[in-house]
Formats: structure tokens, sequence, C-alpha cells
């Protein structure tokens, strides 16, 4: 079993591991999948096949990495607050699995654009309605794993700002940061055209909470549940 010390630094790897992969994920796989330009998206998804592919083997490592992650903050800071940890690792499990049942769509509009590729006429026309499903779904499942990502942040938020495990400045960083993600995430899936300079601002400041808080857990976590 991992002792505490431990564990701090596996939550801070874990929390670098994440944002690394996920972010060579988007660099392969391209441009934004555009449900409104579903033509020119097949041909870029069959033009890079392999990287696709690659992206969402990327993806996969990167969710399954979420649950562990949820795991491993629940062992880390249970002892702080029970019940904040546990609700805020479940919804982070819940973020990790919908993200890895999401991929789904991506292996389906890989599939899909192939055949888009050497596809005329009726053919043509049927892949691309297949291929615009896959993308819509595709958007709202993601959409649905960020929004549970930031409820399961702020509830983590709270437990370092109410009990003193990380550092006051780093610790409402957190709590602040993942207010404002909760706000767009959520805005995100029930408001319809939400800017996306809203949604963005809204989330830059948990990923970068995020990087330096994997940071201070990779090389000073072993002050976590230090008696």
């Amino acid at each position: 079993m991992f002792s505490e010390i431990g564990i701090g630094q596996l939550c801070g790897f874990l929390y670098l591991f994440i944002l690394f992969t996920s972010a060579l994920s988007k660099g392969l796989a391209g441009a934004p999948l555009d449900s409104e330009a579903v033509s020119g998206t097949l041909g870029a998804v069959a033009e890079g096949g392999k990287r696709f592919q690659f992206s969402i083997v990327l993806d996969l490592a990167s969710h399954a990495s979420v649950v562990a992650l949820a795991g491993a903050l629940f062992l880390a800071f249970s002892p702080y607050n029970r019940s904040l940890a546990l609700l805020g690792s479940l919804w982070r499990v819940a973020e990790g699995t919908i993200l890895a049942l999401n991929e789904v769509n991506s292996v389906v509009l890989l599939a899909v654009a192939r055949r888009y590729a050497s596809a005329t006429g009726a053919e043509a026309v049927t892949l691309e309605t297949l291929g615009r499903a896959r993308i819509v779904a595709d958007d709202w499942g993601f959409k649905t794993g960020l929004a549970l990502l930031a409820l399961g942040s702020l509830l983590y938020g709270i437990l370092f700002v109410s009990s003193g495990a990380v550092p006051p400045l780093l610790a409402w960083w957190g709590l602040v940061a993942g207010l404002l993600a909760v706000v767009g995430t959520w805005s995100a899936l029930f408001i319809a055209d939400v800017p996306m300079v809203l949604r963005t601002v809204s989330f830059v400041p948990i990923i970068l909470f995020e990087l330096v808080f994997g940071i201070w857990l990779l090389f000073w976590g072993g002050q976590i549940g230090a008696s």
C-alpha cells in the first residue's frame, strides 16, 4: 500500500500526466471537429488517420488516469474531510468514465471518415449524416465530462480551503478556478451559443491550477497527511 507521502506524489504525477497526454492528443487530432463542416472534417480525419487513431489511445490513457487520480486524491485527502473527498472523487470517476465511453464516437468517426474518402453519391450523403451525428455526440460527451471535472475540482477546492491541507494561496486558487469552471462548463451544457471566449476564460484557471498543483504535489506532497 502506498504511504501518504507516496500517494501525494502519485497525485502530482497523475495531474501532470493527464495534462500532458490531453495536450498531446489534441495536437495529434488536429483541428476541432466541426458539425457545420462535416465534409471537410471527415476528410481531415481520414487524411490524418494514424495520428487521429493515436490521439484516441492517448485520450483513453488520460481518462483512465483521471479515475486513478480520483482514487489517489481520496486516499490522500479523506483524512481531512471524508465526505468532501468522497463526493469530489465520485464526480472525477464519473468524468473519466464518461469521457472514456465517449471515445466510441471517435472510433466510429474514424471508420466513417475512411469510408467517406472513397464514397460517392447516396453513400457519401449517408456517411456525412452519420459523421455529423458522431461529431455532435462527441461534443456533448466532452462537454459533460468537463462539467463533471469542474464539479469535482470545486469540491476539492472547498476541501483544500477548509482543511488547510495545502498552502492557502494554492487552495483559494483551486476554489475560485473550480467555481469559474463550473459556471463555464454547465453554461455550455444548457445554454446555446455560449461564446467560445467565455468558455475558454472560465476554464483556463483550472488548467493552470492543476499544472501548478501537480508540480507542488510531486515535490512537496509528502506534507499531505503528515502528523
